[in-house]
Order: C-alpha cells, then sequence, then structure tokens
C-alpha cells in the first residue's frame, strides 16, 4: 500500500503541480500555432475544452535556491521511495523532466484536466513498475494506450497515464487523455486553434512558472456576499509569471471590462496594502520587524483595461520573519 501511494505521489508530483491555478480559464482570439513560441510541442496538445493552462520549467526550478533549501528541510520524508523509483524506471524527476504544462476547466468529472511532463523517459520501465506494484487497466485509443491506475481503495478508476513519445507522458482522466491522444492523431484540433494563443504568447516561457486563463466563469461564480464582489466580477482575463529564485517575485495582469473598473480594483489593491503597512508600522512590534516588512512590496497599476500587479518578497525577509515570529504575537497590554 506504501508504494502504492508512492506511485501516485509521484505520478502528482511530476505531472499535477497546476493544482495552484485551479479554476482559472482561458481567453479568447484566434491565433496560429507558430505564435506560441519556445514551447514544448506538447502544449498544442493540450484539448480546445480546457479554460485554464499552466506551465513550469521544471529544471530552473530544481537549480533554484528556493528548491535546495526545500530539499534540505524535506528531502528526507520521500528520499528512500525517490531511489527505489528511480531505480525501478531510470527516471530521475529531479533531473529527467524538462518541462510541464497542464490545462484545466472549473469543476470535476470528465474532461477536467491533463498535465504533461517533457523529459526523457523509458516507457517500459515505468510500466514494469507500475505493474509491479498494482494492476492498471490498460485501454488500447488510436494508436496510442491509456494506463488506467486504481486509486488506494483498488476499485475507482479516476486517472490514467498515456505515453505520447518517449519525451512525453500524459496524466489526467480518461476523457482528456483521449482528447490528447485525438490531437496527437490529427483528428482534432488542439488548444493552438482557440483564442488563447495570443495570451499564451504574452508570457515568457523562460520563466519558473506561467498561467494564464479566462476569468469569466469563474467570477461569475463568486458569490454576492464575498468582499468586493463587484469590483473582481469586472475582470475577465489573467495571465502571469511567477519566479522561486531569490524572492517570491510574480508579476500578473488582470483584464477588465473597462478603464472604470480596473481603476477602481487598483484601488482597492493599493488600498488593502496600504492598511497593511500602517497596521505593520503603528503596531507595538520591534523595529527590526517593521523594517523587514517593509521590504515586502506589492503594488498595483492601471493601464487602460488592464491591472498590473507585481509582488516581491525576499526570501530572507520571510526566513527571518519565521525565527522571530513568537515576538510578533500580540503583547498583552498591562490593566
Amino acid at each position: 500500500m506504501r508504494h502504492r501511494k508512492f506511485v501516485v505521489a509521484t505520478t502528482v508530483m511530476m505531472f499535477m503541480s497546476a493544482a495552484v491555478i485551479a479554476g482559472l480559464a482561458f481567453y479568447s482570439a484566434h491565433v496560429a500555432k507558430a505564435s506560441v513560441p519556445n514551447l514544448p510541442h506538447s502544449i498544442h496538445y493540450l484539448p480546445t475544452t480546457s479554460q485554464g493552462v499552466f506551465g513550469m520549467n521544471v529544471q530552473k526550478f530544481i537549480q533554484s535556491p528556493f528548491y535546495a533549501k526545500l530539499q534540505s528541510k524535506q528531502g528526507d520524508r520521500i528520499g528512500q521511495d525517490l531511489q527505489e523509483f528511480i531505480a525501478k524506471t531510470g527516471v530521475d524527476p529531479t533531473k529527467d523532466v524538462q518541462y510541464i504544462v497542464a490545462a484545466a476547466r472549473p469543476g470535476t468529472g470528465k474532461g477536467a484536466g491533463v498535465a504533461i511532463a517533457v523529459g526523457t523517459f523509458n516507457s517500459g520501465s515505468i510500466i514494469a513498475y507500475i505493474n509491479s506494484k498494482g494492476t492498471p487497466i490498460e485501454t488500447a485509443y488510436k494508436k496510442g494506450k491509456v494506463l488506467m491506475i486504481p486509486e488506494s481503495n483498488g476499485s475507482t478508476l479516476e486517472h490514467g497515464i498515456a505515453f505520447l513519445s518517449n519525451t512525453e507522458i500524459a496524466m489526467g482522466d480518461l476523457e482528456s487523455l483521449k482528447q490528447v491522444l485525438d490531437i496527437q492523431a490529427g483528428d482534432a484540433s488542439g488548444i493552438d486553434s482557440t483564442s488563447l494563443g495570443t495570451l499564451i504568447a504574452s508570457l515568457d516561457p523562460g520563466e519558473m512558472f506561467w498561467f494564464a486563463g479566462d476569468a469569466t466563469s469563474v467570477m461569475a461564480k463568486t458569490s454576492a456576499t464575498t468582499p468586493f464582489a463587484g469590483n473582481l466580477s469586472t475582470i475577465r482575463t489573467i495571465y502571469g509569471t511567477l519566479d522561486l529564485t531569490t524572492a517570491i517575485m510574480g508579476k500578473v495582469t488582470a483584464t477588465t471590462v473597462d478603464a472604470d473598473s480596473a481603476n477602481k480594483l487598483v484601488a482597492v489593491v493599493n488600498g488593502f496594502v496600504a492598511l497593511g503597512t500602517l497596521a505593520a508600522q503603528s503596531s507595538n512590534q520591534t523595529q527590526d520587524i517593521k523594517d523587514l516588512i517593509a521590504q515586502i512590496k506589492i503594488q498595483a497599476t492601471a493601464t487602460d483595461k488592464d491591472v498590473n500587479l507585481t509582488l516581491n518578497v525576499p526570501f530572507d525577509v520571510l526566513d527571518k520573519l519565521e525565527q522571530i515570529r513568537p515576538q510578533m504575537a500580540p503583547r498583552k497590554v498591562a490593566k
């Protein structure tokens, strides 16, 4: 049971990093395949029904100081099983996976989403390893095959994998995997035949993480009781990048219905930032803590319909705040 869980956990680690972007949806404007520059070819296999896209430059993440720090704190937790996985399959997720692209749409069920890992893989060894830990159900489809992997209860078949080539492995629900195989076979159009290419083309594929989506369907479900629901409901598209090299550095652009909506949303964001800064500086925290908090930079500006948000949180600031967290607890005022 423990090994079967590791098979699932490893697959999730390799393919499902896109969870943080769940719920985003896509922009709509026709674009040719050639307008999506320098991205893995497998991005063209993402289904047209997808409503959110995510990319991860795995090697840039692996080589970052952030990952080194993560390894020093949590590396031993799965180290033994990871070494077994490498020995059995010949795949080292930290070295052999180059890029991950993923797409999803709101909700669950058939066609909910798919992720594709690009790297160096030995499909025979991987299949043998999976068979040694459980009994997958093989489904032949078009020129490929899908291995549906039973969940831990042994009866539920919700997710599987498909080997697109020696350098591409897809994971998702059966309907999504069939859609990918249809596109690969030339029997269906991929995501680049939809409107989303323009949005993707505006991003730098060299970034550690990037994402894009059409927020309309998500915002339409926002409860009226949600704070500032009116402002959030004006967002139509959202895209951006995230880097975790020496700081949490992010750039996000949200396109609203009009310039007035963009200005109002900027006012809300900057208002919250100003209130947080004021509260930190006027509290009974020490000056050292106040100086650290002042180094956290969040800023929003408006350009026509666009809201541009930048974030910069140095990791050394986070480390120092973690070390002195006990000092940040509210002090009791003597009566």
